[in-house]
């Protein structure tokens, strides 16, 4: 007997996929207001439970479905586990069914933007794709909707990794590494272990440079990129390539692909993601005409570096989904090379205990101001101490304030580095309450100049 632990996206995903294998289950989650009228209406032959785990559905228990969000840690996990219960993920369900070749696309940054690129590269190619995971679709719903996927590209967080055990791909990828979660990891290493488990079966290994290949297990081969030409060490591996004249390509090995002048978006963390789509789709089809094709028109997703417009001379940007430090540095490296005036960083949340000292160089480099709001701004402050910065309590007053301080030629960049869930329910409610905060400021001026 199946528990399904959590009643979010993925946990009602679950319930919507054993319903159609008439698979019975048992369906619970530790919120005990949570309001499951609907559920129970759906799903009516499922007993449902809510705070505590009901002692008697303890010995028909076989498996735990468990929610990325609930941590393995947790008590009544940990107790299920000493009894012998098999706690597995959504992400280990669709791999014991799933028939289509997988890319799995993992890391701490970037990874929703290579995974929409890869998915955009291969239907170019004449491919039916699946795109979703920790993005878009949940995996279970692609394996029930009436499309047949040639190919599934999906986006795996660590903790879907977590419980995940019998993925076979081929093709996947760390994009990189950097401090997250460090509430839920005891450890860098065991975050690092986390992502690595992507590799655990996989026919072509992708890693970015200076990423250590140890705990890649048996890969038939394995592929690297980054922004130079030493990366290239054959022909399955991507890098920048520098023509006579000064021009600079992406490139497959030492063959051109494609001129870095074609980007739509320029910078240099988007020609990485452009190398890391090239590297993923190696085993398919996919060719130079169907690269370009995907980089001239890709303009970025909502809530990441997202260009709201220029405002009396102003810059926002809304990069709601940079929740953790590293998104953010390079949020800041990347427009602080290109912003006229200086940047006005908006961040705060809850910080997942990272460490942002790691942002100070940046910010003293780059930032006029630094604002900082929400739950855990004493702990990002005190991180921030060699950098100007002014506390406030909530998103609606940081942005006012931002506005006050711009001089023209800035770009208020909302980078926050943090999770959302102090104050909203995740980053897209988060993104979309900044952009209407900034558009009324600009319906406000308007009036105001009329």
């Amino acid at each position: 007997m199946y528990l399904v632990a959590g009643l979010g996206v993925t946990g009602q995903s679950v319930l919507r996929y054993f319903e159609a294998q008439g698979e019975p289950c048992f369906a619970f989650d530790t919120r005990q207001n949570l309001d499951i009228t609907a559920l129970k209406a759906t799903f009516t032959q499922t007993p449902f439970a809510l705070g505590e785990l009901p002692k008697a559905w303890v010995k028909q228990i076989d498996t735990l479905v468990l929610s990325p969000g609930i941590a393995q840690s947790e008590p009544w996990v940990v107790a299920l586990k000493e009894q012998g219960k098999q706690v597995i993920g959504d992400i280990e369900l669709f791999a014991r069914t799933v028939s289509a070749p997988v890319i799995a696309i993992t890391g701490s940054n970037g990874k929703s933007t290579v995974t929409t690129m890869t998915g955009m590269a291969l239907q170019a190619a004449g491919y039916q794709v699946g795109v979703g995971g920790n993005i878009g679709e949940t995996v279970l719903d692609l394996l029930l909707d009436e499309h047949a996927y040639d190919v599934y590209v999906l986006e795996l967080s660590s903790f879907q990794l977590e419980t995940t055990y019998s993925l076979t791909s081929q093709a996947s990828t760390v994009l990189n590494i950097s401090e997250d979660h460090m509430d839920r990891y005891p450890s860098m290493a065991e975050y690092i272990q986390a992502k690595m488990n992507v590799f655990s079966n996989t026919e072509l290994a992708v890693l970015p440079e200076g990423l250590s290949e140890q705990g890649i297990f048996h890969p038939v081969c394995i592929s690297r990129f980054g922004l130079s030409e030493s990366v290239i060490q054959s022909e399955r591996d991507f890098g920048i390539l520098t023509k006579e004249g000064g021009g600079k390509f992406l490139s497959a090995g030492k063959q051109p692909i494609l001129a870095v002048s074609e980007m739509l978006l320029q910078g240099k963390h988007h020609q990485l993601n452009a190398l890391a789509m090239m590297a993923l789709c190696q085993p398919f089809q996919v060719n130079a005409k169907h690269f370009k094709q995907v980089v001239r028109t890709f303009g970025g997703l909502a809530h990441r570096t997202q260009l709201l417009g220029t405002f009396q001379g102003v810059t926002w940007v809304n990069d709601s989904k940079g929740t953790n430090v590293g998104a953010t540095l390079t949020a800041i490296e990347t427009l602080g090379e290109h912003v006229e005036g200086k940047l006005i960083l908006l961040l705060g949340g809850v910080s997942k205990d990272a460490d942002f000292s790691d942002l100070t160089p940046a910010i003293q480099c780059f930032c006029r101001h630094t604002i900082i709001f929400g739950r855990d701004k004493h702990a990002i402050s005190d991180a921030l101490t060699e950098v100007e910065q002014i506390m406030v309590d909530t998103l609606d007053e940081a942005v006012t304030l931002a506005n006050s301080l711009a001089q023209l030629g800035d770009c208020v960049l909302f980078s926050p580095a943090c999770a959302s869930f102090d104050q909203f329910s995740n980053y897209q409610q988060r993104g979309d309450a900044f952009m209407k905060l900034v558009h009324a400021l600009q319906i406000t001026e308007l009036e105001s100049a009329c």
